[in-house]
């Protein structure tokens, strides 16, 4: 495997350029992995045997966590301009060629779509702080207005998001994804809810800030965001990560957990997931439905959209976090 490793004494990413530049690894500097990595050998990828005869299952084939980056599509693939157009975009496993720009610390790479768009990235990670700035630009090759969607697909896990730990973020209406059902999924579906609190299926309160015991799932798209940030806290292992934004770009969250809950491919009852992916429009129905619901991106020729987010690590205490800013700055609860 051919991987980017950035490192400075506070913070190390590790990213795959050849299967759609997916961070394999984000932690301190000589730390654990706050990222989900499963160490499966099932079920076997479709890029190492045969197709399992829908895009959706080849996609799921070759996940093990990490982040992804969805583009030009979110959710349910179709066809776009004539192009079929795959589940998560093709971008989250193409092959992404990469510099350095400063070797060991700031890294650039691109990615060319099927349709007729470029995804380039800018890694960079601050020498004295823990800090990860990620800085990006869609741009158009077309002399006509191209639809897209785009969206962030990080997996957090243990020993930063593990059971009892922490999310803070700016409020928000949350509402339940309408296909998510089964003995492990706790909130009805379509159901609406106001972060951080939830009614659950037996009428009981659930608190949405706080990582559930296995098992559990859930897929929630949080709207109405007052600001673009979240944090993760483990206040038992003194572990924080926040994230920040443009919410003008990304304007909702997708909130997703796959704690021990789900027994079909792939997780078979062994994830222990909790992600919050900033994406451009929810729920997660693709291109396809976000262009007949007016809720796609849409680039006009000679225009492009800029995008920046960055990641810092904390120390974490019972105090919560009150804002992320994006230069990394982290603000507790006085």
């Amino acid at each position: 495997m051919a991987e980017i490793e950035l490192r400075t004494a506070h913070m190390r990413v590790v990213a795959n350029p050849e299967m759609g530049a997916e961070v394999i690894h984000l932690g301190g500097g000589d730390g654990a992995n706050l990222l989900y990595v499963g160490q499966w050998r099932t079920p076997v990828r479709a890029s190492e045997s045969y197709s399992y005869g829908s895009q959706l299952l080849d996609w799921l084939s070759e996940y093990r966590g990490g982040w992804q980056e969805l583009f030009p599509n979110a959710g349910a693939g179709g066809d776009v301009l004539g192009v079929p157009i795959p589940f998560h975009g093709e971008a989250s496993r193409a092959r992404w060629p990469w510099r350095w720009i400063t070797p060991g610390t700031h890294a650039v790479m691109s990615c060319p779509a099927r349709l007729p768009l470029v995804l380039e990235r800018e890694m960079r990670l601050e020498p004295d702080r823990p800090v990860l700035t990620i800085e990006e630009r869609v741009t158009s090759e077309a002399a006509f207005a191209v639809p897209y969607v785009w969206g962030h697909h990080p997996a957090w896990g243990p020993p930063l998001a593990g059971p009892g730990a922490r999310i803070d973020l700016p409020g928000g209406r949350v509402v339940a994804d309408a296909g998510m059902d089964g003995p492990a999924v706790d909130l009805a579906p379509s159901s609406e809810h106001t972060w951080p609190l939830a009614t659950g299926r037996q009428g009981e309160t659930i608190d949405l800030s706080v990582v559930p015991p296995a098992p559990r799932q859930r897929l929630c798209f949080i709207s109405e965001l007052e600001a673009g940030w979240y944090a993760i806290r483990s206040p038992e292992r003194g572990i924080g990560l926040a994230v920040a934004w443009d919410l003008d770009v990304m304007p909702c969250l997708w909130f997703w957990q796959e704690i021990g809950g789900g027994q079909g491919m792939p997780w078979y009852g062994r994830a222990a997931i909790t992600a919050l992916e900033p994406n451009v429009q929810w729920p997660s129905h693709g291109l396809v439905q976000a262009q007949q619901a007016g809720t796609a991106r849409l680039l006009q020729p000679g225009q492009v959209d800029r995008f920046k987010l960055t990641v810092a690590l904390f120390n974490a205490t019972e105090r919560p976090v009150a804002s992320v800013g994006l230069d990394g700055t982290v603000r507790l609860v006085d």
